[in-house]
């Protein structure tokens, strides 16, 4: 068994000790040649593992809509299928019952000998 192998089965293990089936609803801006056209889906589902990462407290944000509540204090854990993204033209969202809805807004390949074998993505639940 190689070190990629490895890494991968910890990744699983680790997932497995508090996992967590989500759907993303994913929003992405596609250039149509002039423009952006917003397009909807859904992706999934994955079994992932949601952690707090600190004890912030959440924060009020004041939008042109009213305000929402942000908590930046979390993180996810994926094994290498799993398909999540983050960027400037895409924002996938989903909902863990029980807890609330998340945003991802940064993903980290884990790469072991130019391997992807899983993934960590920062998340914002906002309420």
């Amino acid at each position: 068994m190689n070190f990629v192998e490895v890494r991968r089965r910890h990744i699983v293990w680790a997932i497995l000790q508090n996992p967590t089936e989500i759907l993303i609803q994913r929003t992405q801006r596609v250039d149509k040649g002039g423009y952006f056209e917003e397009e909807t889906r859904e992706v999934g589902p994955f079994v992932v593992r949601i952690y707090q990462t600190t004890r912030h407290a959440p924060v009020t944000v004041d939008t042109l809509g009213g305000a929402k509540q942000l908590d930046r204090g979390w993180g996810l854990l994926a094994d290498e299928n799993a398909d999540i993204q983050a960027g400037a033209n895409v924002k996938d969202e989903f909902n863990v019952e029980g807890i609330g809805r998340f945003q991802v807004v940064a993903v980290y390949p884990q790469v072991v000998q130019g391997v992807v074998v899983g993934y960590q993505a920062d998340l914002e639940k906002v309420g």
